[in-house]
C-alpha cells in the first residue's frame, strides 16, 4: 500500500499508536508473527503416528529378535509392511469392522441417540451422535458418527444426515426409543424439529432434553452485583492473559511472592466448568492480582482490596465449584437418567438449606467464604442479602429447567419388587416378565437383590 494510505489508516482506525516510536511497532510485528506459530502448532496434524512403527519400533524389534532369537527370525520380521500407505488402510479397515459389528448390534436391539451439533476449528458445522444399547447384559455406549454439515445447520438438514445414515447402514428407527438433544429449535422445534421429525418414523420414541446442558443454563443467571464481580474477573484474565508479556510478568511476581500458582485460566463460554476454574484462580492469586494492576487499572485494583468484594469472589468460586461438582458427578459411561435425577433433586433441596442457613449467619458450606470472613473478622451480613438472592434465583431456575424430572413411574427399574405396577413403555412379553420376577419369592428374600435387566436407555 502507498505510505499516504498506511499513514491515513493508522491515524483514523488506530489513533493511539500514532506517537508510537519505530521499536513499538517492530513487538506488535514479532507478537503477531509469534501468535501466528503458535496457532500453527496448534492446528498442525502431525503424521509421526503414521511413520513411528517403521522408523522407530520396527527397528527396534529387528534388533532385539536378532539378539533374543537370531538373525533368520530377524529377517523375517524386516518383511513385516508398516509404510505409510499400509498403516493407513489397516486403520481403515479396523474403523470400517468397528462400525460393521456396532452397526450389526443397533440392527438386533433398541437403542437410545445422543445429539449435538457443534463448529469445529475451521468454521465448519458438525454433527455427533452418540448411542447407548443393551448388549450381552450391560448398557453399551458407542460413538456412532460425526459427519459434516454441508449447507445449513437447520432442523430439516441435521435430520437428513441422521436419517441417511440410518438407510445407509439398514438401521430401522423403530428401534430407537429415544433422543436426546440440547435445547436449540433446530432439535426441539415441533414441525421441522430433528425430535419432531423423528417422532414421525417412531411415535413411541422418548426425547429428552440434555440435562447437563439444563444445568449449565440453570447456572448461568447471575444477579447483577455477582454479574459485575464476574466481569470484572473475566476483564482482568484478559488484559493479562492476551499479553505475553503481561503473562510473562505476572508470573514472576508469583513466583517472588511465593504464591502456589503463577498462570490464570482464560474463561470460556462453551467450557461448562471454565466459570468455576477461572474464580477459584483469580481468588487464590487475589493479592498477586492487586500488586500487579495497580499501576495500569487502579480502579478495579481496589476492588481486590474491598472486602465485601472479595467476599463476593469468594462466594462465586464456592458455589461454582459446586456446581462444577454436581456436572462431573451425572457424568460417566453408565450414568443414567435415574441416578441423574436424584442427584439434580438432591441439589434443588440443597439450595433451599443453604439460604436458609445463609440468612441465619451461617456460611459453613462455603469454605473459601467462611475462612475468608473468620479471618478478617468480617460479619456474614455484607454478603448475606447477595446469596440470599442468588440462592432463590439458582433454586428457581432448576425448579424450572427440571420441571419434567419425575422417575417414580420408572422405579420398578432400580427394584423390580416393588411398584412393578407401575411398569410403563414395555411390550407386553416384557411386563409379563417383568410380573415373574417381581412375585418370585425366593429372590425377594435373597440377602442381595439381583440387578434388573431391564435398563433405561434415555441419556441423562
Amino acid at each position: 500500500m502507498k505510505p499516504a494510505k498506511l499513514k491515513r489508516h493508522l491515524e483514523t482506525k488506530h489513533p493511539d499508536y500514532v506517537k508510537k516510536d519505530w521499536a513499538f511497532f517492530e513487538r506488535k510485528g514479532e507478537d503477531y508473527r509469534q501468535q501466528q506459530q503458535r496457532m500453527v502448532s496448534v492446528t498442525s496434524v502431525s503424521a509421526k503416528p503414521h511413520t513411528i512403527g517403521e522408523e522407530l519400533l520396527l527397528p527396534a524389534a529387528v534388533d532385539l529378535c536378532e539378539v533374543m532369537v537370531g538373525k533368520d527370525a530377524a529377517a523375517k520380521l524386516r518383511s513385516v509392511p508398516l509404510s505409510n500407505d499400509t498403516i493407513r488402510r489397516r486403520i481403515e479397515d479396523m474403523s470400517n469392522d468397528i462400525k460393521s459389528q456396532l452397526l450389526e448390534r443397533l440392527r438386533v436391539s433398541k437403542f437410545a441417540v445422543q445429539l449435538d451439533e457443534s463448529t469445529d476449528v475451521s468454521g465448519s458445522a458438525q454433527l455427533i451422535a452418540l448411542v447407548r444399547y443393551p448388549w450381552e447384559g450391560r448398557i453399551q455406549e458407542d460413538f456412532l458418527f460425526c459427519q459434516e454439515l454441508t449447507g445449513r445447520a437447520t432442523g430439516e438438514e441435521i435430520f437428513n444426515v441422521i436419517d441417511m445414515f440410518m438407510e445407509t447402514g439398514n438401521v430401522s428407527w423403530e428401534n430407537c426409543i429415544a433422543i436426546c438433544t440440547d435445547g436449540a429449535a433446530a432439535m426441539t422445534g415441533r414441525k421441522s424439529g430433528v425430535v419432531a421429525r423423528a417422532k414421525e418414523r417412531n411415535p413411541m420414541m422418548i426425547a429428552t432434553h440434555c440435562m447437563l446442558h439444563r444445568q449449565a443454563l440453570a447456572s448461568k443467571s447471575l444477579s447483577p452485583e455477582l454479574h459485575s464481580v464476574l466481569s470484572t474477573v473475566v476483564s482482568v484474565v484478559n488484559h493479562i492473559k492476551c499479553k505475553p508479556l503481561q503473562s510473562c510478568l505476572f508470573g514472576q511476581l508469583c513466583r517472588e511472592m511465593g504464591a502456589g500458582q503463577d498462570t490464570l485460566l482464560f474463561h470460556s463460554e462453551v467450557r461448562w466448568l471454565s466459570r468455576g476454574k477461572v474464580l477459584q484462580r483469580v481468588y487464590e492469586l487475589r493479592s498477586e492480582l492487586c500488586e500487579f494492576i495497580q499501576n495500569d487499572k487502579p480502579t478495579t485494583a481496589a476492588l481486590f482490596s474491598d472486602p465485601e468484594w472479595i467476599a463476593q469472589l469468594a462466594y462465586l468460586a464456592d458455589v461454582f465449584n459446586l456446581l462444577n461438582d454436581l456436572s462431573l458427578s451425572v457424568q460417566g459411561r453408565y450414568a443414567s437418567i435415574l441416578e441423574v435425577s436424584d442427584k439434580i433433586k438432591a441439589f434443588r433441596a440443597k439450595t433451599a438449606i443453604w439460604r436458609r442457613r445463609v440468612q441465619n449467619g451461617i456460611t459453613d458450606m462455603f469454605p473459601q467464604l467462611t475462612e475468608f470472613l473468620d479471618t478478617n473478622q468480617i460479619p456474614a451480613e455484607i454478603v448475606k442479602n447477595t446469596i440470599g438472592s442468588h440462592l432463590a434465583s439458582l433454586g428457581d431456575y432448576f425448579n424450572d429447567y427440571f420441571t419434567d424430572v419425575d422417575t417414580d413411574a420408572w422405579d420398578w427399574v432400580r427394584d423390580p419388587f416393588v411398584a412393578h405396577t407401575s411398569a410403563r413403555g414395555l411390550s407386553g412379553k416384557a411386563e409379563e416378565e417383568l410380573l415373574d420376577l417381581a412375585c418370585d419369592g425366593t429372590l425377594r428374600i435373597r440377602p442381595i437383590r439381583p440387578r434388573s435387566a431391564c435398563g433405561l436407555l434415555a441419556f441423562s
